[in-house]
């Protein structure tokens, strides 16, 4: 009996150690795509060089950097044979008690079924005065840039239009998407937002979706794009909600009742909005998990009908081992309750008995 005991004890504490494991090495990648990638395919390296330039100084709104980088960013975008317009927009935040002339960064992948389109966004502007904006929000600018290259590269045209906004102003109010949501006239053609923040800099990206109804639809669309990684939780946005934490998705459902998806990391939080906020401490794998939800996301939605995605009805979701997401009705967590504790009564019956 004893070596028995002994063997179910080891057994045990092996499936603990290797839960504990999966718990970390299934939150996000552990190898970064190098310049040797396929140019169809998204390379952290590449986008590594296009973080190192517009990361080399704070860029806050009114420096001469911050019109270098905005320059920087026209550039690169031009160069993947994109046309690119430049909002010029006085926009005001009256819950900050802040406003300025924003300059919105903004270009269109033409669909073969124009009129709705999906939108990719993140800020340019760092957040004043010595941040240098590398995490936020130069990572997901980059993301965007890279992975918009790849996209490219495919020579496929996409069924619904695909929007880059690369916004002014977030850090002073959520400037630049309150002048597209409110003055742009394509933003009439959004239907659903993929935005790239930061609140640190490294660790698991999460996905945190925001929606004026409910999220059924959001939730299975969000797991038909099959993202490697998905770190998702609906108790996660219950809490998001609650915290004084907006972001330019923000304004896109406030003030235009648009739905749209948030990935954002937070480890090495004490790094946000300091000069620590560089090149040299952005974590390269939290880069390749940005990259490795937009990819999908990108692919999925640019054909994908943008129509029926608002929901009635909530869905719980959550991570779970080789299933990656698991998500049902909101309604089946008082029968699964009533159920678990009948269960658990039964055990315990079970074993007085």
């Amino acid at each position: 009996m004893s070596t028995k005991r002994n063997y179910s004890s080891v057994v045990s504490l092996l499936i603990i150690v290797a839960t504990i494991h999966w718990s970390f090495s299934s939150l996000m990648p552990n190898k970064i795509s190098d310049l040797k990638t396929p140019k169809n395919e998204f390379s952290t390296e590449r986008a590594l060089v296009h973080l190192k330039e517009i990361s080399k100084k704070p860029h806050y709104v009114g420096t001469q950097n911050h019109k270098g980088v905005r320059n920087y960013i026209i550039k690169e975008l031009e160069k993947l044979g994109l046309t690119v317009e430049i909002q010029t927009q006085t926009a005001i935040n009256k819950k900050w008690r802040s406003g300025t002339e924003t300059k919105n960064i903004l270009a269109k992948i033409k669909g073969s079924e124009p009129g709705k389109a999906l939108l990719l966004l993140s800020h340019y502007d760092s957040a004043v005065h010595s941040s240098f904006g590398a995490s936020d929000a130069g990572s997901g600018v980059v993301t965007i840039l890279e992975g918009v290259r790849a996209f490219l590269a495919n020579n496929k045209q996409p069924k619904n239009d695909i929007i880059i906004l690369i916004s002014d102003g977030e850090e002073l109010g959520l400037l630049g998407a309150n002048a597209f949501v409110n003055h742009h006239p394509w933003a009439k053609e959004v239907q659903l937002v993929l935005n790239f923040e930061a609140r640190g800099s490294g660790g698991p990206s999460y996905m945190l979706m925001e929606t004026n109804g409910g999220n059924e639809n959001l939730v299975k669309a969000f797991n038909k794009s099959n993202p490697k990684y998905p770190v998702a939780s609906s108790l996660m946005y219950s809490v998001y909600k609650m915290l004084p934490n907006d972001t330019d998705l923000t304004v896109f459902r406030e003030d235009g009742n648009i739905n749209g998806y948030n990935f954002a990391f937070i480890d090495d939080h004490f790094d946000y909005h300091t000069a620590q906020d560089s090149y040299a401490r952005l974590d390269r794998n939290t880069l390749q998990h940005q990259a490795d939800y937009l990819m999908p996301l990108l692919n999925y939605f640019a054909d994908a009908s943008l129509d029926n995605l608002s929901a009635e009805e909530d869905f719980v979701y959550f991570n779970f081992p080789f299933f990656k997401l698991i998500y049902y009705s909101f309604s089946w967590v008082t029968p699964m309750l009533i159920i678990s504790f009948l269960i658990f009564l039964a055990f315990i019956i079970y074993g007085i008995k």
